[in-house]
């Protein structure tokens, strides 16, 4: 995957990754079409990586008020760091 939407079990140990791993970088493509921005900017890939680690990015309604709150949701279920607070 591309740096802006790799999973963080993805960027630690590619063998880890999983169908979840697909859905954080799905979440991450949505995230980019509802706001225009990726989810974890960041200068460098080592950046980016500890973003998606460490939490979650702003909620796109935040970013844009009118995402729906359903829709905000799932997108930020989809983009959690822990792959089993995703989707199965």
């Amino acid at each position: 995957g591309t740096p802006d939407y790799v999973s963080p079990e993805q960027a630690e140990d590619a063998q880890q990754a999983d169908a979840r791993s697909d859905i954080f970088s799905l979440g991450g493509a949505l995230y980019f079409l509802l706001t225009g921005e990726v989810p974890f900017p960041g200068k460098s890939l080592v950046e980016k990586i500890r973003k998606a680690i460490v939490g979650p990015p702003p909620s796109p309604a935040v970013k844009r008020k009118d995402v729906p709150p359903a829709l905000d949701a799932i997108v930020r279920k989809m983009l959690a760091s822990d792959p089993a607070e995703r989707y199965q």
